[in-house]
């Protein structure tokens, strides 16, 4: 049979692109983080499966996530990864299919923000079914992770309110993904199951929070995989002429356009700066400056502290009522409770009605912090396993 290859994405570091081959993806780049997350023999992955099954959580608790072989996964200039297999995912037969796929985004939303992993747009998911019947919702690539997340809408599941980015962030929100299966807009109970999965697996997650580190930190290679770092979206570099992007290019990124590639930055777990990778065989790293008017790092999750983080208390409870302004909506009134938890929605606020009897209240309009994954058009909420390659928004369209 001939060795057919297609090329996916966008060419970066000397015209390296990701290949299709023989039912295998091979990635010119690390695959590093990938593994530890999406290969169920990585150490983080026995981790959380034992810790799950130990506190009553259940074994398949983190059952979303795939089960991939990856070859030389430590490797830094690139590995090949198995072609991830579903099925599409049937439209629920019962309300009890729907919260169990509501408890999945939620759990999903919760160890994603935990771990720091961002760039998780709707095109770099998949939601479908796997060979043992098991839901799998799961990004394709992980290339930035362990930054010191305040809110899950960083992670791009949630779509940020940020006024210059609001409307690219509703359509590309990685929830939307299972709209067509929970509804537009979601039942009020599901949305409490799902609030419900999003605290627990955090509070899950920070109690074994120093148990995660320490896998990190026994890592040889944790400070040598480069951990991307976007200065600007695609669309930016592809679409805008030059001179109209502000802030202006920075030479670094001039230099690599001027070769054909998307410019590509990382960093390194443990060192200052940003780099770019200076010669074709990925050796001379280059950094950019460490002064001055150039972009700089934002924080990241510390080994030596345990991933103890002042940021945790508010990506626990500000997240919590980020994750109900998103999918909240104007039929919703009332009291709801799902899985321990109760949410009564008045009509200017939110109260948080948690387990042990604590309650947490906020305003109901929370559009300043996040936006609505309920969206006009439809673009992007398919049943298909990928989102298709080109997407066009129907109420654009029109």
């Amino acid at each position: 049979m001939p060795d057919v290859r297609t090329h996916l994405g966008d060419a970066h570091n000397f015209g390296r692109r990701v290949t299709r081959r023989d039912g295998r993806i091979v990635k010119p780049r690390t695959v590093f983080w990938e593994w530890l997350l999406l290969a169920a023999e990585s150490p983080l992955r026995r981790l959380l499966t034992e810790a799950a099954e130990r506190d009553g959580l259940g074994a398949d608790a983190f059952g979303f996530l795939p089960d991939l072989t990856f070859s030389s996964p430590r490797a830094r200039d690139g590995s090949e990864v198995e072609a991830i297999s579903l099925s599409p995912l049937p439209a629920p037969s019962s309300a009890a299919e729907k919260r169990e796929l509501a408890r999945i985004l939620g759990r999903s939303l919760a160890l994603w923000s935990f771990l720091g992993v961002a760039d998780l747009h709707w095109e770099n998911l998949v939601l479908g079914v796997d060979g043992r019947g098991r839901v799998v919702f799961s990004p394709l690539d992980v290339e930035m992770i362990l930054a010191d997340l305040s809110l899950p809408t960083e992670t791009k599941l949630l779509p940020d309110a940020d006024p210059e980015y609001a409307a690219v962030c509703r359509h590309a929100a990685g929830v939307r993904r299972a709209l067509p299966y929970l509804g537009k807009p979601v039942d009020p109970a599901d949305l409490v199951a799902m609030a419900s999965a999003y605290l627990g697996t955090l509070v899950f997650l920070e109690r074994h929070a120093r148990a995660i580190a320490d896998v990190f930190a026994g890592l040889p290679e944790l400070g040598d995989m480069p951990i991307r770092v976007c200065l600007r979206g695609t669309e930016e570099y592809v679409r805008a002429r030059p001179e109209s992007l502000w802030p202006p290019l920075l030479d670094a990124e001039k230099e690599q356009l001027a070769r054909g590639d998307i410019p590509y930055f990382f960093q390194l777990y443990g060192r200052r700066g940003i780099h770019w990778f200076g010669d074709r065989e990925l050796t001379r790293l280059e950094r950019l400056p460490l002064e001055g008017d150039v972009p700089q790092l934002d924080p990241v999750l510390q080994v030596s502290r345990g991933f103890r983080s002042p940021t945790r208390k508010k990506l626990r409870e500000d997240g919590l009522f980020t994750l109900l302004g998103a999918f909240d909506h104007g039929s919703f009134t009332g009291k709801h409770e799902a899985d321990g938890l109760g949410i009564t929605f008045r009509k200017r606020a939110l109260v948080v009605h948690l387990p042990d009897g604590e309650e947490l209240e906020s305003r109901r309009n929370l559009s300043a912090f996040v936006g609505s994954v309920y969206l006009p058009c439809r673009c992007g909420e398919v049943l298909s396993v990928f989102v298709p390659e080109v997407t066009v928004c129907e109420a654009a369209a029109r």
